[in-house]
Formats: structure tokens, sequence, C-alpha cells
């Protein structure tokens, strides 16, 4: 009896056949709105993804940032007037001995470093030609009557110490960034005669940007959850012209309503952390350090 009362499956119910679904959005690929979103994202992981090194226990977390501030732009000015290439390979390898002390993933640094690095080659590449730098002939490219295009020894130098020097300077500036809390970059800015209004300013734009990207984020997921068949390329550039519009709108909202916030609590301009800045021993070594670099490189 049991076995009579059984049900049976069709055949037909058991073959599982896929086909695509032509109204569905997650099945025509990322459109330019989805990219765009991408690399936002990327970067939102990027900014915040200093927070977690600046929060270890390191060589350059244990300086006090103003002390810190001031020995990175020193040595940063010190890779600007290098002439020579080995001192700034010393100041690079530097960098990178300071990276890990100071317990900075290298990937992470060299990831901040090489766009840099191949937008500064591609920019400086014509230099290597005889048209910009005349001198010793390297790698002849053409000779048609009495034009000659070659590669200079003296142009391939030049493009070598640029280089050298651009990949130095952001090196330590994207280690101190990596290393310090933005919070804490912007109040030892306030040790430097800026204005505390610039300053104030640039917090809060810094701040608040990533805000705002995070909503025009979660607007466009918001429509992608509610969509069923694509939109279309005019369609598409249409809502993204709106959406933008709106992050405008919530922007200037946001910004009067933090104003009259920030004015009620008696804000005068002073940007103030949880952390207590004090100068100690190591303090006055690093930034006794980086003028010994600065001097240094002015004898060479």
């Amino acid at each position: 009896m049991g076995a009579s009362n059984r049900i049976k499956t069709p055949e037909w119910l058991r073959e599982a056949e896929l086909v695509p679904c032509t109204y569905c959005a997650t099945g025509k690929g990322q459109g330019f709105i989805e990219k765009n979103l991408a690399v936002i994202a990327s970067f939102l992981r990027e900014v915040l993804e200093s927070e977690g090194f600046a929060n270890r226990k390191g060589l350059l977390q244990a300086i006090d940032p103003r002390a810190r501030l001031s020995g990175v732009l020193m040595l940063m000015i010190s890779g600007a007037i290098m002439k020579t290439a080995m001192p700034l390979i010393v100041l690079l390898v530097f960098a990178f001995m300071a990276a890990i002390a100071s317990r900075v993933t290298l990937s992470v640094l060299i990831r901040r470093v090489m766009p840099v690095a191949i937008f500064t080659f591609f920019l400086v590449l014509p230099s290597a030609f005889n048209f910009i730098s005349h001198g010793t002939p390297v790698l002849r490219i053409f000779r048609w009557d009495s034009y000659d295009l070659y590669i200079t020894a003296e142009g391939l130098e030049g493009i070598y110490i640029f280089l050298l020097r651009v990949v130095s300077m952001v090196s330590i500036l994207s280690l101190f960034v990596l290393t310090t809390g933005y919070p804490d970059i912007f109040r030892a800015l306030q040790s430097f005669p800026i204005p505390r209004f610039f300053i104030a300013a640039l917090s809060m734009t810094f701040r608040y940007i990533i805000v705002l990207i995070r909503i025009a984020e979660d607007s466009h997921l918001a429509k992608k959850a509610r969509t069923i068949k694509p939109l279309t390329l005019k369609e598409g550039h249409g809502w993204l012209a709106s959406r933008i519009w709106l992050v405008m709108e919530r922007s200037v909202e946001m910004a009067e309503g933090i104003h009259l916030a920030m004015a009620a609590r008696g804000f005068n301009g002073d940007v103030k952390t949880m952390r207590v800045f004090e100068m100690k021993g190591r303090d006055y070594v690093w930034v006794g350090f980086a003028v010994f670099v600065l001097l240094l490189a002015v004898q060479l």
C-alpha cells in the first residue's frame, strides 16, 4: 500500500534546463553605472583601509602626528632637491623599511605608488628623445633625409632620476597617510601657519564627500533591487543625471544643517580629537633625523 501511494515525479520535471532571462538586469553584465560604483567602492576601501594601519603599533604610529608631519615634509623636500640616483634610492629603501617597521603591508603601499609612477613615466617619456634632450644616441628609431629620431642617454638618465624622485616622495607621503588617521592629520595641520578656517573646511569636505558617495551608492542599489527590465542607455543617463542633482541638493541641505548645528554647539574652528598630543624624546629624534637628511640633501 505504501509503495502504491508514492507520488512519482514526472521525467520532464526532473530535467533542469537553464534558460537566460531576457528581462533580468543581473544577466546583462555591468553597465556604466555599475562600473562607476565599483570604482567608487574600491576608493572607499582604500580610504578606510588606512585607518586599520593607523591603529596598529609601529614605528611611525608611536610618533606624535605633528612631529610625523614635520619630518615627512622635510623628507619630501629632501627628495625633491636630490640630484643623483644613489641618495634617492637610499631614501626609497628607507621608506620601505619604515613601512615594514610600521607594520604596513608593502603590497598596499606599492599599490598606491604604482599608478603615480606609471602616469609619471608616460608623462616624461617624450623627454627621452633627441628633439627634447640632446645627447649621445642609445636607440635609433628612424632616419628620414636630414631628420634623425633617436633616444639619448641623457634623456634616459633624466627620466630615471625624475621617476626615482617621484616614487620616493609619493612613498613617503603614502606611508604618512596610511599610518595617520585623518582627524590626526587635520589637527596636526593646526600647528603650521595655516588658517584654521581652511583646515576645518578641508576636514569637513573630506568627511562628507565620503558620506555623499555612500548616499549615491545606496540610491543606485535601491533602484537596482526594484528593477526587473534593464534601462536603455538614454534612460540610464537620465537617471544618473537626476541622482547627481539629488546628491547636490542633499549636499547643500547637509552643509546648512551641519553649519547651524556646529554654530549652536560653539564650534570655533579648532579640530579636536580623542588623542592627546604630547611631544616626547622619540618625536624630537624623528624631527632631528629629518633635519639631518634635509641638510645632507642640500650638500649633495
